[in-house]
C-alpha cells in the first residue's frame, strides 16, 4: 500500500475523481486567479487583486485560499502564491503554456499547415500554376484562416482576458 492506495488503478482513478472535483469547483473568479498564476508565475495577493482587478484584496486572498484548498498553489513564508499542480479544466484545456503565455492550442495546427503548405511550394509547385496547385493553395489558405478565426475566438476566452479587459476598458469590438 502506497500512499493511501493499495494499486496503480486506485490511484488513477482517485486522481481522475479529484480533477472532476476540481473541475466542479474551479469556477469564474477563482479560475481566473488560478490561470493569471498558471501564466505569470508567482504572485502576491495585492498583485492578484491589481491585476484583475478585483475590488479588495480580501477578495483575492478568498480565491487564493480555495485554490490551497484545492491544493493547486502553494504559499511561501512572503505571502507569495504559486501553482504547485497544473490542472487542465474548463476553458484551461484549451490553452498551451509557452513561457509566461497561454496560447490556443489551434495556433500549433496552423504553424503546421503553414509548414506544410511552403514544402509544397518548395518541393512539389510548378510554374506555371496548374489547376491542382491552385487547389491544394485555396484550400490551404482556407484552412489556416479557419484555424486563425477560431484561434481568436479562443483567445477571447482566455479565463482573466474578460476581468482584465474591463480594468482597462476595452471591449470585444475594439478587439
Amino acid at each position: 500500500m502506497v500512499g493511501g492506495y493499495s494499486r496503480q488503478g486506485d490511484r488513477a482513478l482517485a486522481d481522475e475523481l479529484d480533477v472532476a472535483t476540481i473541475d466542479k469547483l474551479l469556477k469564474g473568479r477563482t479560475m481566473s486567479v488560478y490561470a493569471l498564476l498558471v501564466s505569470q508565475g508567482a504572485l502576491g495577493v495585492r498583485e492578484v487583486q491589481r491585476t484583475l482587478g478585483f475590488s479588495s484584496p480580501s477578495l483575492a486572498l478568498h480565491h487564493l485560499t480555495k485554490l490551497l484548498d484545492l491544493e493547486l498553489v502553494s504559499k511561501d513564508e512572503h505571502g507569495v502564491y504559486e501553482v504547485s499542480r497544473t490542472i487542465r479544466v474548463g476553458s484551461l484545456s484549451l490553452f498551451v503554456k509557452l513561457g509566461s503565455r497561454l496560447l490556443p492550442r489551434f495556433l500549433f495546427l496552423v504553424t503546421f499547415v503553414a509548414a506544410m503548405v511552403l514544402v509544397y511550394l518548395a518541393a512539389f509547385a510548378s510554374w506555371p500554376p496548374t489547376g491542382s496547385d491552385v487547389m491544394f493553395l485555396a484550400l490551404s489558405a482556407t484552412t489556416v484562416l479557419l484555424i486563425l478565426i477560431e484561434s481568436r475566438r479562443l483567445w477571447l476566452l482566455t479565463p482573466f482576458l474578460q476581468q482584465l479587459d474591463t480594468l482597462l476598458g476595452v471591449t470585444e469590438r475594439q478587439l
